[in-house]
This record gives structure tokens, sequence and C-alpha cells, in this order.
């Protein structure tokens, strides 16, 4: 009985080659998946940190009783290549910077180049920032900021 399959506890080359085609199907039907999520996230995490910018601006002007600036990063300054907080000359916080995930645009309706937030956590003009990726009909977040500092968080259907 030496050398029967028993003993030797090995795999065919047929029983190997199934098990790759069965990982290849599983492979293919899981990777589109995957990417959704991926997308999914980055969407979910840009929010996040422009909302998180948005508040962290508000706050620090209060409690600093100093004028704080977020504005757009790059040259044309566009949103969707991140964002930074600005809190001046002599300022004991460092600057912070954002930037939008992969495949995610970031734009503000009304145009602004830069919102400034005064000692007060109120802000010149009212903000409205659409959040979308490139995946068609998704569903996107839109961010309004009030004169006031009172942010809203809707979904917004993306084309």
């Amino acid at each position: 009985m030496i050398g029967t399959r028993g003993e030797n506890g090995g795999f065919t080359i047929i029983e190997l080659m199934l098990g790759i085609v069965v990982a290849g199907i599983l492979l293919a039907i899981a990777v589109p998946s995957f990417q959704n999520v991926i997308a999914s996230n980055a969407l979910r995490s840009t929010t996040s940190d422009l909302i998180t910018a948005l508040n962290t601006a508000r706050s620090q002007a209060v409690s600093s009783r100093r004028d704080v600036k977020l504005k757009p990063l790059g040259s044309p300054a566009d949103w969707s290549n991140g964002w930074e907080l600005d809190y001046g000359a002599g300022a004991v916080e460092q600057n912070q910077t954002f930037s939008a995930g992969e495949g995610v645009s970031v734009m503000e309706n009304n145009g602004l180049t830069e919102l400034l937030f005064d000692r007060s956590g109120r802000v010149g003009n009212d903000a409205v920032f659409q959040v979308c990726d490139d995946r068609a009909g998704e569903t996107g977040r839109e961010i309004s900021l009030g004169r006031f500092g009172d942010l809203q968080n809707k979904p917004l259907t993306c084309s």
C-alpha cells in the first residue's frame, strides 16, 4: 500500500486546476462589489472631512477670537483639490489641509473661493457644497452652511 493516495495525501493536477478556476470565478464576482465599497468610502470620507473642516473653522474662530479662513487648494482654486484651514499670521495653531478622496468632486454652488469665519463664528455668505463621485447615478451629499454656522447634510442625486 506504499505510494497510494491515502498515505500520500497530495492533490492531483485536476483538483488544483479546479480550485484555481473556482477562486477565479469568486474573484470575478467580488472585485466589482469591492470597487463600489471603496468608492462609497471615499465619498463618505470626503464629506466627513469637509464637515469637520467647517466645524473646526467655526469653533477655532470663536475660541481664539480670530478670523479663520477655509479656502480651496490649487491654482486655480478648486475645492476638489482639497481645502485648507488658514488661521492667519501669528496664530498658535498650524494651518490644516484636507484632500478629497480619489474620484470625488467637491463643488461650491455660489462660486465662493474662501469662507471667512469671524470671531463670532459667522460667515459672510451662505455656502452650498456638492460632494459627488464619478459613478453615474450615485447618491452624493449636499452640505449647506448658513451665515450663523449652522450645517445641513442632505442626500443629493449626482449626475
